[in-house]
């Protein structure tokens, strides 16, 4: 997400700024936020700034005008923006913060292969009354209950779930043209408004055979098999909504059929709908509950691994979960887990205050990626979690600390053999060819390696990179040193 940084907020946001911020000074604005996110209660945000000594009784326990006088932390919080898009002739509320939630999927979509299990369910950016565009209200007990909703995947592998596709549910404020019809159409419109949002966010799986467990939400058999016609095996848990089942889906003749039943039968109702074997799987896993769920895959085998323990009629009596309601139960609270991982002791967003409401949803993005760090760590190590305050208080010091761009050398001039190679090369960023690596000049060519991507020393920092820009291919780049190197061009012109 460093190139949107670098391309996109840091440009916008110096549209408003007299002096120029530079991408260190953006990591120390935002290192500063996350410190202060990491002690709540602190009512005046000026307080880090106080020049009175730090008293026990009152005030901020630091100081950061060691990192960033107050006047400039308030300036760039005042112009920080996150789009460089012209505003639309039509309107758009969620203009300021519809590129920035593009780049965040974008950025998963190219970086993170997901498991080949994950969890669709929701989560919430907390925001304390209506005048948010897309605001939901939750009247019953629901932490949060107040402000925007967001469509959720996330994959569990070691238990430490990866949340890597959103989707903002926009509800009445999404832009239509006058004839009722969406600004920003996406490729499934064609489909019912359940089964286009199943489509939608799990576009980047489409065609990998993956599975998707979901809540009652999506238990919509045209949208289960919408996904099975893409290549995704999607599973819901069935209720009942009112006095109706979902279509395909004969309730209670099941219920009748399951009742008589032991605790722990399993059977699966086999459809064929438009084609395709559609499947209700049930099992009584509880005295009186049949739990169902609808799928496309799936057999009724016992998982050995997965034993439950019920106290009935004064015993305890033990049964093993099939396999398709074993997979829903032990993924369903991925989301949930890590929303709750998220919040836990203190919510980034809870502590990180502001009236402006793009910057909330970019303090609901970080929290995000701060938790998807701990997380991929966490499973790399094979070890525990770190604590969210202890990685957060360590992540902000680095962030202050940091001297991106301090001393920075220049970009080697390689000389280019390749008869007489045109003097004016456009710069773009540029990505080597499978199975090459270093520039042979003597061919004007890459070499031939065995191995598909082999990644060479960035010329500039030393970072592992396969990108290169098309001004010179024999000097690797990283992205951050190309963005450097053009801009360093820009400014010789």
């Amino acid at each position: 997400l460093e190139f949107f940084i670098l391309k996109v907020i840091i440009p916008a946001t110096n549209h408003r700024l007299a002096t120029h911020m530079t991408l260190q000074e953006f990591y120390v604005w935002l290192g500063c936020n996350f410190f202060t996110a990491c002690f709540p209660g602190i009512a005046n945000l000026e307080d880090w700034w106080s020049t009175k000594p730090i008293s026990m009784w009152e005030g901020a326990p630091f100081r950061l005008n060691k990192y960033m006088a107050k006047a400039r932390f308030l300036q760039i919080t005042a112009a920080v923006s996150f789009t460089n898009r012209e505003h639309p002739t039509f309107l758009d509320k969620f203009h300021d913060v519809r590129q920035m939630l593009e780049e965040f999927n974008k950025h998963y979509e190219g970086k993170y292969s997901p498991s080949w299990i994950n969890c669709l369910d929701q989560s919430m950016s907390t925001w304390p009354n209506s005048s948010c565009p897309g605001f939901i209200y939750f009247p019953q007990n629901h932490n949060p209950n107040s402000g925007n909703l967001y469509h959720s995947i996330a994959d569990g592998d070691q238990d430490k779930p990866i949340l890597w596709r959103i989707k903002l549910q926009e509800g009445k404020d999404r832009p239509k043209d006058n004839n009722n019809m969406p600004q920003f159409p996406s490729d499934f419109e064609q489909q019912t408004t359940t089964s286009a949002l199943m489509l939608e966010i799990t576009k980047p799986i489409h065609h990998t055979g993956k599975v998707i467990i979901m809540n009652s939400r999506f238990c919509v058999t045209a949208g289960i098999l919408a996904l099975h016609d893409v290549g995704v095996f999607g599973q819901a848990l069935i209720k009942k909504y009112g006095n109706f089942w979902p279509q395909h889906v004969p309730g209670q003749q099941i219920d009748d059929y399951m009742r008589d039943k032991p605790l722990g039968y399993a059977a699966t109702l086999k459809q064929i709908v438009e084609g395709k074997e559609f499947m209700i799987h049930c099992q009584n896993d509880d005295q009186d509950t049949t739990t169902k769920i609808m799928s496309t895959h799936g057999i009724i085998q016992p998982d050995d691994q997965h034993i439950k323990n019920r106290f009935i009629d004064g015993d305890w009596k033990s049964f093993r979960y099939v396999e398709p309601l074993s997979r829903h139960n032990q993924s369903k609270h991925w989301v949930n887990g890590f929303n709750k991982q998220r919040r836990d002791p203190v919510c980034l967003e809870d502590v990180w205050t502001t009236s402006w409401w793009p910057i909330r949803q970019f303090t609901f993005l970080c929290s995000i990626a701060e938790v998807n760090a701990i997380n991929s760590r966490a499973r790399a190590r094979k070890e525990n979690a770190d604590p969210l305050l202890a990685f957060r208080r360590k992540l902000a010091m680095d962030m202050m600390e940091n001297q991106t761009g301090a001393n920075m050398p220049s970009l080697p001039v390689l000389a280019v053999h390749v008869n007489e190679r045109a003097v004016a090369v456009a710069h773009e960023k540029k990505t080597r060819p499978t199975h090459t690596g270093v520039w042979d000049h003597a061919k004007g060519t890459w070499k031939a390696t065995k191995t598909p991507y082999v990644r060479l020393k960035c010329a500039v920092c030393k970072i592992d990179t396969r990108m290169y820009c098309a001004c010179n291919p024999a000097v690797p780049l990283c992205e951050r040193c190309y963005y450097n190197h053009e801009a360093e061009h820009n400014s010789q012109m």
